[in-house]
């Protein structure tokens, strides 16, 4: 098994340096008063299948800047552990995938302000999380995968429909 996720580091590294990104979109996400961080959503340059996006069959990447002075660590945890099991749809599920939920949100930092966190979400490798030009995770797995990809995703109606506006835009190109 560990040498499967080795490889699969390892493409994904490789595959995320050669592509170069197009900003499709972006969406400041806030917590009440406090704004902590602006998400932006990025898809390779001449492939923009709003579709395929949608249903999670395409490379994408998220950039996280976070904007907030500073975040804990406990903060980013609960954040993430919260974004994700929102998206999970039963209790089983979400019992399920709680360990895979644990590792991540132990594997992450507290964050500064600037700090920028690159997901890249691959259908066939997962997702790998790359926070200030270091590899910290990999998460396998559909389901955690496609939880964290649509909480982004789909969340906001306005950032999602300026979204598929500027893919149509880009499309006609």
């Amino acid at each position: 098994m560990n040498i499967l996720t080795i490889l699969g580091l390892f493409l994904s590294t490789q595959i995320n340096d050669s592509i170069h990104w197009v900003k499709l979109g972006e969406a400041e996400i806030s917590w009440g008063y406090k704004t902590p961080y602006r998400i932006n959503l990025l898809s390779p340059k001449g492939v923009h299948d709003v579709d395929d996006i949608r249903n999670g069959v395409q490379l994408i990447q998220f950039d996280i800047e976070w904007l907030a002075p500073e975040t804990s660590q406990q903060q980013v945890a609960q954040h993430f552990s919260d974004l994700i099991t929102a998206e999970l749809k039963t209790q089983e599920s979400i019992k399920f995938n709680q360990l895979i939920i644990n590792k991540l949100t132990k594997n992450l930092p507290a964050a500064k302000r600037f700090d920028h966190w690159h997901f890249y979400f691959s259908p066939d490798s997962g997702t790998t999380i790359n926070i200030n030009d270091r590899d910290v995770h990999t998460i396998i797995g559909s389901e955690v995968n496609r939880a964290l990809h649509h909480a982004w995703l789909l969340k906001d109606p306005v950032t999602t429909s300026k979204l598929l506006t500027r893919l149509l835009k880009l499309g006609k190109q």
